[in-house]
Order: C-alpha cells, then structure tokens, then sequence
C-alpha cells in the first residue's frame, strides 16, 4: 500500500527485499512491575478503560496483557493516538477493523487535544456511576510506555476548565477541580506511579493515569519489538540508533515513501544508512556554520529518527491493515490448524494481537469444514464422531454463544 504522494524514478535504485534483524530490544524495568501490579488492583473500581495505542502501529502498540480479562462491568475505548501522523483515509481503515471486533475507537491527536471531547461523551453515554453525587465515574488509561497516555489525562482537563472558562462564573463543571497534572514528555518511562486525578465535577469525573508497561518478551518477534523501538517506546541506546534507522529507512524505501529525499536534500533515495547518517551529520554542522573534522555519524541517525517522529518525512504505517478478505482468511486459517503442540504445527498463525480475532463474531460460515491430516487413517466411529462434533459447534455458531476460533 502507498501512503506518500513523492514519487521518483527508481531505474537505477532496487531496494532491499527483506530486512535482517541483529537482536530483540527489549525494554522492561522494577516500576513496570509494581505499576502492572497496581493496575491490576485498581481495575476493580473502574468504570471506562482507555486502551491507548499508536496509530502508526495500531496491531504492534496494543497493550492485550492488561486488557485479556476484563470484568463485563468494564467498557473499554480504544484509542488510536497520534492519529495526525498518518494518512486519513488509513486512520479510518484502522477504526473500521478494530470496531468491526465489537470494541469502540476512537482516533485522537493528544498533543492538540482534537478529538478528546469524544472520551467524555463516550464515558457518560456506556457508564453510569452507582453513587453520581458522591463517586462519580472513574476512567484509567493504560498502554505502552510514550503512546500519549498522559497527555490525553492533561487534555481532558484543559477542556474542562476552557469550557467552565467560556460557561462564565456560575459554571459548576470544574468547581473544586485542582488544576494539577500529569507528567507529560516524550521520553518513555516518565510516569512510574499510579495517579488519580480528577477531571471535572458536574458531572464527577476521575482518571488513573498509569506507568506504561511494556509487554512480555518475545523472542520469535524482533519486528514487533524494534516497531516499539521506532516509535521510542523504549530507549533508543537498547536497540541502537544506527540499527533503528537503518529499519526506518527500509520500511521508507519498501513502501515507496521518499519524502525523506526532499528533506535532507539527498540527490535520490538510497539504502545505505551510514551513508545517509554522514550526510545528516554533515548538513547539521554547515547549518551550524561549525567546522568539524571528526563528524558523529551516529547523531544522524537520531536527527533521522526524531524527525519521522515528528512528523517531517512522511506519514508512514509500521502495520500491516488487513482488508476484510484477509481478516477472514486467516479466521479460516487459524480454525482449521491445531493446536501447538508435539504433533501440530509450533504456533497458529502468526496473527497480530491487535487484531483480536477471537471477537469477530460467527467463526466460519456453516459449509466450512477443516482439512484432515494428510496420510490420516480413520475409522467410521471415529467419522460418526466427528460428524457428532461438527453439529455441535455448528449450533454453537448460530446460537452466537463462544467462538470456535479459540478452540
């Protein structure tokens, strides 16, 4: 899929087919634990959870663990941050596929607090506080480290208190409201406690904004971890400038995205990053007007990086957006392949988390029935059994009761 408008002539440039990850970036530490373990007693006295993501990575940046066994008591929001930094029409994709699994979304640019009204709107039209007067509704953000968690709790006040503002004197919506906020940087790992704050008064409104906490990891993924890396869910010195950019500018050049060309004035696209990093370094010492005989080439490789993340090289999606097509195939797929285990495959399917195919509704259509192994001997008891077990999750399919995707 193209997502960028430039456009050059590639006669003499091939890019790389393929990318070859050296490690796993990793990044969990002591206050993520307490913090997930602090979530997870909080949990019980809250009314919304706000899933927050980054809607450059909507599959990659779920935080599932904390949200796998919710209470019904709980409406959970997802929340597609940083939604300005990708194309329009890809944002409303990435909404149509999430809400498809029955789960809310919303796609939100913190920073300019567009779009955050809607959490509001959304918490007092799916919840309602057992003690409004005395308790009111509470809300939690949850998510990865640096998805804007904090800065939707900070956005959410300053429109309170914006609308008391223009409400005039006699507004009730933020009396006894501290103005206090949340910790708000782009440097991950900023937030370590738990905090409560209150977000308005009539109606009584609270949030938990917690630490992000990163997920389990896993080492048949390095993709998914060096995505969170890009996106400076972690550290950059754990992954390694150099082998960070070095993916961002493969994922430039195999999406056919080459603002970058324009920007850091290059004669044409290229796939060596330390000939680019050189170049960055370069341009940065004559806009300085310095003369330098040693020049940091690893400096150009984070300039190259900070300016993607903020916006200054295109609009670029790390995932992979299934079309409906796909998100059935691999329903399919995932049915008809056993279990892991020592006589089925290592692993289903690999199938982003994100994607939550357990919640899409009816599995299969009822004609559907899962191949046999090859080279398999059965008897007819075991066919009449079979047949046995075929009508009944085919009943539980139009009764809507469980998914089969799961068995």
């Amino acid at each position: 899929m193209r997502r960028c408008v430039v456009r050059y002539a590639l006669h003499d440039f091939a890019p790389r087919e393929q990318f070859v990850f050296e490690g796993h970036p990793h990044w969990f530490i002591g206050h993520m634990s307490k913090g997930k373990t602090k979530i997870q007693q909080k949990m019980k006295d809250v009314d919304i959870l706000l899933e927050v993501r980054d809607a450059r990575a909507p599959f990659s940046s779920a935080q599932f663990e904390l949200t796998a066994n919710l209470s019904e008591n709980i409406h959970r929001l997802v929340i597609l941050n940083k939604a300005d930094l990708i194309t329009p029409n890809l944002g409303l994709a990435m909404r149509t596929l999430i809400e498809e699994s029955g789960q809310p979304c919303l796609l939100t640019t913190a920073s300019e607090n567009k779009n955050l009204i809607k959490i509001k709107r959304f918490a007092l039209d799916n919840a309602r506080a057992k003690h409004p007067r005395t308790l009111g509704l509470m809300l939690m953000v949850v998510g990865l480290p640096n998805v804007g968690k904090s800065t939707i709790v900070n956005g959410l006040k300053q429109i309170a208190f914006n609308t008391a503002r223009h409400q005039g004197p006699s507004s009730k919506l933020v009396h006894g409201v501290k103005r206090t906020e949340a910790k708000a940087n782009d440097v991950p790992g900023l937030t370590r406690e738990v905090s409560f704050f209150q977000l308005s008064n009539h109606p009584r409104l609270y949030c938990y904004d917690t630490p992000g906490v990163s997920l389990l990891k896993r080492r048949n993924d390095p993709e998914r971890n060096t995505k969170l890396a890009v996106l400076k869910c972690m550290p950059d010195h754990l992954a390694g400038e150099m082998y960070l950019a070095d993916y961002l500018l493969y994922r430039f050049n195999r999406e056919g995205c080459f603002d970058y060309v324009s920007a850091l004035e290059l004669p044409g696209p290229t796939d060596d990053i330390r000939y680019l990093s050189s170049h960055i370094s370069a341009l940065l010492n004559q806009k300085r007007k310095t003369q330098a005989y040693d020049i940091e080439v690893s400096r150009g490789a984070t300039f190259f990086l900070d300016m993607w993340r903020a916006g200054k090289l295109g609009k670029l999606c790390l995932d992979h957006i299934p079309n409906p097509d796909e998100v059935q195939r691999l329903r399919e797929l995932r049915a008809q392949t056993e279990p892991p285990g020592p006589w089925g495959p290592p692993c289903y399917p690999d199938v982003p988390e994100g994607l939550e195919l357990q919640l899409r509704g009816p599995l299969l259509p009822a004609d559907f029935a899962p191949r046999a192994r090859r080279g398999s001997t059965r008897s007819a008891g075991a066919d009449a059994g079979e047949r046995t077990y075929d009508e009944s999750m085919h009943r539980q399919n139009e009764s809507g009761n469980w998914n089969t995707a799961e068995r």
